[in-house]
């Protein structure tokens, strides 16, 4: 036998759900579950915050001594050695006669400032040494520094001179000239002073940097 209450459960149970019907329709017709889509949406399309490098750039090249010299048209190629100053203020040579000798606290091949080298003119016999050649140099012609790293730089020679030994301003041809690089290669010249085993001169060639590669 059905129970007499059982109509009102039926329409209170249809009653209820028309309600929640509503509701939701009403929660989605405000923007409620638009409002809560878009910040989910918000939170999962976040972007990464960007990374930043722990390495700073490289804005200065890195220079190194140079090991090798070479004038073409001379037919000078000498490897190059680093050399100090005497007790004099004058520059250190080369042990070797076949070595050519860089200044170690001047500039650096590309570097702003004056690239220091000298050698040997001849032996102890009169024999050609590393800067035998030297004294043919002239304006125009193109010296070659080879660096530690492979790296070539092209230097022009511009000037050439020769400075007594007892010249008080002899040493002002190792100070260099802001805003360039260049090259000052020295050498023995003038004549021969037995009592002192060495030259009278130095043949002093002033050369501009022009390219590197």
């Amino acid at each position: 036998m059905e129970s007499p209450n059982r109509p009102k459960k039926l329409i209170f149970f249809l009653l209820l759900v028309a309600l929640l019907g509503g509701a939701g329709y009403f929660a989605y017709t405000k923007g409620l579950l638009d409002s809560f889509i878009k910040k989910e949406a918000a939170t999962v399309e976040q972007p990464a915050q960007e990374q930043v490098s722990v390495f700073e750039p490289v804005t200065e090249p890195i220079l190194m001594p140079p090991t090798r010299i070479s004038i073409k048209e001379r037919n000078i190629s000498a490897a190059v050695i680093e050399v100090g100053l005497q007790t004099d203020g004058t520059l250190d040579t080369p042990k070797k006669w076949n070595e050519a000798g860089w200044y170690k606290k001047g500039a650096k091949p590309g570097e702003e400032g004056n690239v220091i080298i000298n050698a040997h003119f001849d032996d102890n016999l009169g024999r050609p040494a590393a800067f035998w050649q030297l004294k043919n140099a002239t304006v125009g012609d193109t010296v070659l520094l080879e660096d530690s790293l492979g790296r070539l730089y092209a230097y022009q020679i511009v000037d050439s001179l020769l400075v007594d030994i007892n010249d008080p301003d002899r040493l002002k041809v190792l100070e260099g000239t802001e805003d360039k690089s260049e090259l000052t290669l020295i050498t023995c010249g003038g004549v021969w002073l037995p009592g002192k085993s060495t030259y009278d001169k130095r043949l002093v060639v002033k050369a501009e940097l022009i390219d590197s590669f």
